[in-house]
């Protein structure tokens, strides 16, 4: 049955009626449509504010800040350097940007202020943020250190205190980012001031020490420890440098120094002192801990198939500290031994012999292990484990390891260098272990040296010349070279001199000086070497083409220093001078060289014939030939002022000198003209410049002034020719009279003839007479020296002729042999005068002037000769 309708549920869902109000309605409610706006109503106040922006300029910022340095958020320094120290890393990054920006912007503010900024920037060395530590390293690396190295040496120590106050801070921190952040700030500041770490070094090493004994830097990035090892390293070698540079460590002393130094050693501060026993003990301490570090990454290198770069990287750092250790130690232990005082050092011979030999098994075992591996990098690990063996072998016992197997370990390096693909990494790492072989060879036994000298002699022999390598490998020969006696090892060095020295000259100048240094050497040490192997030198000066002239070599453009070497090789090679001479000539008479390399040359070459290692047929050669070719100016027209700003007149007279110095040391001078005058003969048939003839004639006068083979006819010929040319230019001045100038330079060229007309009579009447034939017109004879065409006035000639005569009457040395040719002289006087008579209609009136003139002065010189008679002279008149 269904549900009756009605009840107690119907009744229930029926709403409540609502109560209805009582009184009357207080507002009437409208119901208004959706979205329309009202309207104000009337009485509304009008609530609006209108305003103005007031500008105070006195109260502007920017106002403030006018010509103030600031970055380019407009902060100052002062207010970046208190940014420095906010809580929040944020802002601290910000704060250094902004300091690296202003200071960069304003190079100033870092001059003044530095002091300051280190004062406030060192706090953040130990900074949380890696960020902001990173940010200090690359402001002090490339703004403040750079600008604190300009300052003087106390200011810099006392700042530098503050900063290694919180280094040394960082390197103990409890977090190992910090403290491995504080060893690349240690490592930045010993390689800008290197001279501030010996007050912080037992500090130092103390905390190196302490890090590399942890062993959560060796489980971490091999980066951190690579950076670690890195400034270690540097460390290290500042304390190998000072031991190195000790006075009392490898030279002997007297015994007045010896007590002074051991007075410096015990009243000195113990912060002037270096090396000290406590840095010691922390350097054996750090030998242990390296050579463990240094198994444990070679297996680890080994077991990876792959290539670790950190690693490897890693693993050579320490190699490379303790090889400075161990160098260290050895120079340590070769000081002398104090016996008063002071006890013993404990690091001497004998510790040294015993502590090192425990570490040196490890390594052993580590070199074996690298040895069986065929890669590049094993090898530079072998590389570097030999030279600490090398460093160690005259200070430990060789019981355990032998010389005989220590060549053979080297020896193979030398054999696999050659097959080593990555030839950079070689030439970085083989040249230290280069160096070491002239003391391996010498100590070790003769059966067990041989296979090193061989592989040594064809890594040399394979070596390029521009290969760094190169350097090391001839200070090595030279080394080995010379202390002992030429064998087959040594004779195939020598022959690879030459080619090395000719390869350099274009592509290492430096290794060019050092080949030349070596020869040199050789040459003092080896006098009687045989230089058949060492003739490709003369390459170095020219060499011969099938035409027979020469070209010019490399000598020319070598630096001065090493063209003084090459010159010096000369005298002790003496064998390779006829192939050289030649080029050498050529070579002195190019405009490149310098005079002073041209004198010692001649020098040189003069002391080598002296010491009879030179034919005189050679020299003598090659002297005319400088004198007759070396290039002066062309002709004689001009002052002496004129000819001494020529740029070579100088040293052509200073060549003159020496060149006639050498010849009057040969012996009998006549002698030595017979020898030489094939060469003069040939060179005057050329008819070289009146410089030339001037000098060549020179070299007459001094051997033999008076010799027969003047009277040649060509020789005379080009005598007359000589002064013809000689005195063309002063001939001009004849009417107003000689200019002093012009004067001094003609009589410096006939001085030479001069005194051959003193000492050969017959020579200046043949000369007399070609100068009369000359001034009657006949010139065809002869000519010129200097290729000049010869005047065709009348006048000119007889002016030329009349002021030779005039200067040959002045001196009275000729006065003598002029009288015995006063014929010639009359006949010269009376063509002049036939010449002036109205009767000949060629000569104009202003020609006859000039004669007269000559006439006239002619005739008062010749007059003075004193050897007329009166009755000869008479006929002869100016009158027409």
């Amino acid at each position: 049955m269904g549900r009756p309708k009605g009840g107690a549920a119907e009744t229930s869902k029926k709403p409540k009626a609502k109560p209805k109000q009582r009184g009357g309605v207080d507002f009437k409610k409208y119901k208004h449509k959706v979205g329309r706006k009202l309207p104000p109503p009337k009485n509304t106040t009008n609530t609006e504010i209108k305003s103005k922006m007031i500008v105070l300029p006195e109260q502007s910022m920017a106002s403030e800040r006018a010509g103030m340095a600031v970055n380019k958020r407009g902060l100052t320094l002062r207010e970046l350097l208190q940014q420095t120290v906010h809580y929040n890393p944020k802002v601290r990054r910000a704060a250094l940007n902004g300091i690296k920006d202003l200071v960069t912007k304003h190079p100033a503010e870092l001059k003044l202020h530095k002091v300051a900024m280190i004062e406030k920037l060192q706090e953040r060395i130990c900074d949380s943020d890696k960020v902001v530590r990173e940010s200090l390293y690359t402001i002090l690396q490339s703004l403040i250190f750079p600008s604190l190295k300009e300052d003087n040496a106390i200011s810099t120590r006392s700042t530098l205190s503050l900063l290694m106050a919180n280094v040394l801070n960082g390197m103990t921190h409890l977090s190992m980012d910090i403290q491995l952040m504080a060893f690349r700030f240690l490592e930045l500041v010993v390689l800008n001031f290197p001279s501030s770490f010996p007050r912080y070094a037992e500090q130092a090493f103390n905390n190196f020490v302490a890090v590399l004994s942890n062993d959560r830097i060796h489980l971490q990035d091999k980066s951190k420890l690579n950076s670690v090892l890195a400034g270690l390293g540097h460390c290290l070698s500042l304390v190998a440098r000072a031991t190195e540079n000790d006075d009392a460590s490898d030279r002997p002393v007297s015994k007045l120094k010896l007590l002074f130094f051991f007075a410096m050693i015990f009243f000195l501060p113990r912060s002037c002192t270096f090396v000290t026993s406590d840095v010691l003990t922390k350097l054996q301490n750090l030998i242990q801990i390296l050579v463990n570090s240094i198994e444990v990454s070679a297996s680890e290198v080994c077991a990876k198939p792959a290539n670790d770069a950190p690693s490897s990287e890693a693993l050579l750092s320490a190699l490379h500290c303790l090889d400075l250790i161990f160098r260290t130690f050895v120079r340590e232990a070769k000081k002398p031994q104090m016996e008063f005082g002071r006890t013993k050092t404990l690091y001497g011979p004998d510790w040294l012999n015993s502590s090192v030999l425990v570490y040196l098994k490890k390594l052993w075992g580590v070199k074996r292990l690298f040895h069986e591996k065929g890669d590049d990098r094993f090898f530079i690990f072998n590389l570097k484990i030999a030279e600490i063996f090398l460093c160690l072998r005259t200070s430990v016992d060789d019981t355990l390891f032998s010389s005989e197997e220590l060549c053979q370990f080297v020896s193979s390096l030398f054999s696999k260098a050659k097959v080593l693909r990555n030839k950079d990494l070689m030439e970085t790492h083989l040249g230290p272990l280069i160096t070491c072989i002239p003391g391996l060879i010498s100590n070790a036994a003769d059966d067990s040296k041989g296979y090193l000298l061989e592989a040594f002699t064809d890594a040399f022999r394979d070596s390029n010349v521009d290969c760094k390598l190169i350097l090391p490998y001839l200070d090595a020969v030279g080394e080995m070279l010379l202390p002992l006696n030429i064998s087959e090892y040594h004779s195939t060095w020598i022959n690879e001199l030459p080619g090395i020295l000719l390869q350099s000259v274009d592509k290492a100048p430096t290794v060019t000086k050092v080949v030349l240094e070596l020869l040199l050497r050789i040459g003092q040490y080896f006098p009687t070497l045989e230089c058949e192997n060492l003739r490709p030198i003369a390459q170095l000066f020219g060499t011969k083409s099938s035409s027979g002239t020469v070209e010019l070599g490399p000598f020319i453009c070598l630096p001065h220093d090493c063209q003084e070497l090459a010159i010096a090789c000369l005298y002790y090679f003496s064998n390779l001078l006829p192939d050289i001479i030649e080029p050498l000539a050529c070579c002195c008479l190019s405009d490149k060289l310098e005079p002073l390399i041209l004198f010692r040359i001649v020098e040189v070459l003069q002391s080598t014939y002296k010491a009879g290692n030179l034919q005189i047929t050679e020299q003598l050669s090659f002297l005319s030939l400088l004198m007759a070719r070396f290039d002066v100016n062309r002709g004689m027209a001009c002052t002496l002022e004129d000819a001494q700003k020529i740029s070579n007149w100088n040293t052509f007279k200073a060549l003159n000198h020496l060149i006639l110095t050498s010849l009057s040391e040969m012996g009998d001078g006549s002698l030595v003209l017979e020898l030489i005058w094939n060469n003069l003969s040939n060179e005057i048939a050329r008819k070289p410049s009146p410089h030339n003839i001037n000098g060549l004639f020179r070299i007459i006068v001094t051997l033999d002034a008076a010799t027969n083979k003047l009277m040649d006819e060509d020789v005379i010929k080009l005598i007359a020719g000589y002064l013809v040319d000689a005195a063309r230019d002063l001939s001009k001045t004849i009417e107003v009279g000689f200019q002093s100038d012009k004067t001094r330079l003609f009589q410096y060229f006939i001085k030479p003839c001069r005194i051959m007309f003193e000492q050969n009579d017959k020579l200046l009447c043949s000369t007399l007479e070609m100068l009369k034939s000359f001034a009657s017109g006949n010139d065809h004879i002869f000519s010129s020296v200097s290729n000049l065409d010869y005047p065709r006035e009348l006048s000119q000639r007889v002016c030329i002729v009349t002021t030779i005569l005039v200067f040959l009457c002045n001196d009275q040395r000729l006065h003598r042999n002029l009288s015995l040719n006063k014929i010639v002289i009359k006949g010269i006087l009376h063509y002049i005068r036939h010449q002036m008579d109205s009767n000949v209609s060629d000569v104009t009136y202003g020609e006859k002037q000039t004669l007269k003139f000559a006439f006239e002065q002619l005739k008062t010189k010749a007059l003075q000769l004193n050897c007329w008679d009166r009755s000869e002279l008479e006929g002869l008149s100016s009158t027409t």
